[in-house]
């Protein structure tokens, strides 16, 4: 009879003196057991009886659909092809390949497979068992780990799923390893390695647990790559084996691969183990924990996530646009560092830090409740508090985002940002000693005197720049702002523009360690705007009424292939034509103000027109109408502007009398203006308004044309114009409240024109023409109240006027075109140039 294997396994697979069973091989019976001897090679199939087989050195067995019991193998080689077994084991440098096979433990002890020194391999195969499902450890005698590599196979065992001993490898390519009982553990690992692809380890209790046998140094090795560890009860992985101590494993959770804990933790590092955990482009919720006297380093890059706190945790690298969610935890004393990088985001708090550094473009949004250096470097964010922190550092366009009061020893800038709350949040900054150079965007509502607050109780040094924005638009007093103050050194401050805030603006006053927000005289960007648009209409109606009466001019001087008027007799006049007409025009005002802003003003549109004879009063009259369309663009500082739409209409009349040459032209319209209003205000935040009014206009002119030989004439004038605009009362959407009282214009001028007809060989008619004139206006103020503050503008000015043209009458032809080119030099307003062209057409 032969003796079956006898199975005797300790904790760490091994033993001392003989092999872990004993073969006696005697004469067999073939119905219970098979032997093979020493470099036999035998191969059974399911015609074979069920039996235990035991092989020996060198032998070999190959089963094909085969149904055995128990196998035990030294030193041999196992072949299995489908069919089932029992319990096997393999030692010292034994070899087993099973495809297809099916191995079930049911005798409630031991492992499904054992291997000591040895390898297997299994593809599209299952093992069960009531106990252990894999045992990988060595013999003493060969001190080789073994090894395990499953192929789409699966490993089901009710206490251990499998478990590798020291210099073991266990290998998972699209498999599952799964342990059923409440307690029961996926994996064990000792000083062995386990890396898995595209498959899972789950335990009832604990997904893996990773210990150390006494003596040994090696570095347990885990690498899941699109992988799965579980524990349904436990934690994802764990370092709590028995009371071993000191395990040390380097943890790699790659391509999309998962951890879960039933309670919440993906790694437990108990028992004085070091571990390294590194997530690499995966996605992983669940809490990293380490107890006192253990060891973590976790490190997450290439676009991993993490969703969940690292508590006690030594040493954390954010890489790689990776994210974490949650919160660092450290312990106080232990030398902890944060390292955010390359794009990666922290969400959530840290405490307990040696150091905390954030580089090239990351971020974090969460308070620094311990730390004893922070470092903000090249464009990172930090948005959070800061407390009991010893020295931070912000450079090179690094930020810092207050989230509520905060408080440090030393803070060094080098082109950093500090941002000291927000819009509707107002946060004090206090801060032993200041050095570098930096800005702080601070905030301030100059209605109620709340305003952030920079607080240097010590020293300052170096030179910042405070950019602050202001909201509010009734101020409470007229008293300075304090927004910091600074107990001592040689530390400069300076705002980086004026302070907008309702009608005015802020300038900074140093006064004693106080820094304050002072008023000044220097309007707002939206008042600026406001008045800009106030200004406008006289010069718009300018602009629309200069183009009309230089077509009466133009209408006066030629009619369609007529010859000249000034060419003709007394009578001619009654040869002047029926026409309809049409003119465009763009030009730019370049406008100062009192109160220092000033703008430009570009205006372009066109008139269409007609006109007809008639007898008004015994006397020959021209008359007609017209209507026109108009835009302004007003541009002005700090990226603010302003659009006026201009829609006009009226009549005009002229009468020439040809035997004495003088004559009269009148004209009168109507507007309606639609104002817009975008200002941008020193902050750089936006704002809008719009309105509506109305506009009347008229203008006189009495000239006489004195004709000479060759064509030449002048014609001496004198104009008066009056215009109102009706006034208006409106409100941007910042605040600031505007009432513009109505505009008036009175506007005087005296000029001359000159020109000359030429009659061309083809029976065509050029005129060169040109106009000079001086105007005045009359009216001196015109009130606008922002915000209960009165501005007066006075669009009194004086100015020259400059301007050529030329009319061209085709022969034998009904139409004429004509254009001019000019513009004006005045006190406050130049007009920097003007265009216009026209064509009529007479019948």
């Amino acid at each position: 009879m032969l003796t079956t294997p006898s199975f005797n396994f300790d904790l760490l697979g091994k033993r001392m003196g003989i092999p872990s069973f004993t073969l006696v091989m005697l004469s067999v019976s073939v119905a219970n057991a098979g032997v093979l001897n020493p470099d036999e090679i035998r191969t059974i199939d399911g015609t074979i009886p069920f039996q235990s087989w035991t092989l020996n050195t060198r032998s070999e067995l190959t089963a094909n659909d085969a149904h055995t019991g128990d196998i035990g193998a030294v030193s041999a080689t196992l072949l299995v092809n489908g069919g089932s077994n029992q319990q096997i084991a393999l030692e010292r440098l034994s070899v087993m390949a099973m495809t297809g096979g099916t191995v079930a433990n049911t005798s409630g002890s031991g492992a499904a497979i054992r291997l000591a020194s040895s390898r297997a391999e299994l593809t599209n195969s299952n093992v069960t068992s009531n106990a252990t499902g894999l045992i990988l450890t060595r013999n003493i005698q060969d001190q080789s780990g073994s090894s395990v590599m499953l192929r789409g196979s699966t490993v089901t065992a009710t206490n251990i799923g499998a478990q590798v001993n020291g210099l073991g490898v266990l290998s998972l390519q699209n498999s599952a390893i799964r342990a059923t009982g409440a307690t029961s553990d996926g994996v064990r690992l000792m000083n062995g390695s386990v890396s898995a692809t595209q498959s899972s380890i789950i335990g009832g209790d604990v997904g893996l647990r990773i210990g150390s046998e006494p003596g040994r140094e090696e570095v347990s090795s885990v690498v899941l790559d699109n992988a799965l560890i579980k524990g349904e009860t436990g934690a994802a992985i764990s370092t709590r084996l028995l009371n071993l101590q000191g395990a040390k494993a380097d943890i790699h959770v790659l391509n999309g691969s998962r951890l879960e804990g039933g309670n919440g933790n993906i790694l437990e590092v108990q028992n004085g183990a070091t571990v390294g955990l590194t997530i690499d482009n995966s996605s992983v919720t669940g809490n990293v924990v380490v107890d006192a006297g253990s060891t973590a380093m976790t490190r997450l890059q290439n676009h991993a996530r993490l969703n969940g706190d690292l508590q006690n945790v030594s040493q954390v690298v954010l890489d790689g646009q990776s994210v974490m969610t949650g919160n660092v935890l450290a312990q106080a004393g232990t030398d902890a560092q944060v390292a955010i990088d390359n794009g990666a985001i922290l969400n959530g708090n840290v405490s307990g830090l040696t150091s905390l550094s954030l580089d090239h473009g990351s971020s974090m949004s969460g308070d620094v409740l311990t730390a004893t250096t922070v470092s903000v470097d090249h464009g990172a964010t930090l948005t959070g508090q800061i407390e009991g922190s010893s020295d931070v550092h912000i450079r090179n366009s690094g930020q810092w985002m207050t989230t509520g009061n905060s408080a440090v020893r030393n803070l060094a800038l080098d082109a950093g940002v500090v941002r000291l709350g927000g819009e509707d949040a107002f946060h004090q900054l206090d801060v032993e000693n200041l050095s570098g150079n930096g800005t702080f965007i601070m905030h301030t509502d100059v209605d109620t005197n709340r305003t952030d607050f920079l607080n240097v109780t010590k020293s300052a040094s170096g030179e910042h720049t405070l950019q602050v924005t202001a909201r509010g638009t009734n101020p409470e007093s007229s008293d300075l702002v304090k927004i910091g103050n600074i107990a001592g050194g040689g530390g400069s401050f300076a705002l980086d523009r004026l302070v907008d805030a309702g009608s005015r603006t802020y300038g900074l006053l140093r006064d004693g360690e106080g820094l304050f927000l002072q008023p000044n005289q220097t309007v707002s960007t939206s008042t600026n705007t406001v008045l800009a648009i106030a200004g406008s209409a006289s010069s718009i109606l300018s602009g629309e009424m200069t183009t009309l009466n230089s077509r009466l001019g133009d209408r006066r001087l030629g009619s369609g292939g007529n010859p000249s008027a000034m060419a003709r007799s007394d009578a001619s006049i009654k040869n002047l034509s029926n026409s309809v007409w049409m003119r465009t025009y763009s030009n730019q005002y370049n406008v100062s103000n009192a109160y220092g802003g000033g703008y430009t003003q570009y205006q372009s549109g066109f008139a269409l027109g007609a006109d007809t004879q008639a007898q008004l009063g015994g006397q020959q009259w021209l008359i007609g109408a017209f209507v026109g369309d108009g835009r302004t663009e007003i541009d002005l500082k700090n990226g603010s502007s302003a659009t006026v739409r201009s829609l006009n209409g009226g009549v005009y009349g002229t009468l020439l009398d040809v035997a004495s040459g003088m004559y009269v032209d009148v004209v009168g319209k109507v507007n309606q203006f639609d104002n817009k209003a975008k200002v941008t205000m020193s902050d750089g935040t936006r704002s809008k308004g719009h309105y509506k009014n109305l506009g009347v206009s008229a203008t006189v002119e009495v000239g006489k044309h004195i004709r000479f030989d060759k064509g030449v004439f002048i014609e001496p004038f004198a104009q008066a114009g009056l215009a109102a605009v009706e006034g208006k009362q409106y409100r941007l959407d910042n605040g600031l409240e505007v009432d513009a009282e109505a505009a008036r214009s009175l506007l005087a001028k005296v000029g001359v024109s000159a020109g000359r007809e030429f009659a061309l060989d083809n029976g065509s008619i050029l005129q060169p023409r040109m106009r000079v004139a001086l105007g005045r206006e009359f009216v001196k103020n015109s009130d606008v109240q922002v915000n209960d503050d009165d501005f007066e503008s006075s669009p009194s000015d004086t100015s020259v006027e400059y301007t050529v043209g030329m009319n061209w009458t085709p022969a034998q032809k009904n139409w004429q075109l004509y254009g001019e080119v000019g513009g004006s030099k005045g006190e406050a307003i130049d007009l920097s140039w003007n265009a216009s062209v026209g064509l009529s057409y007479y019948f």
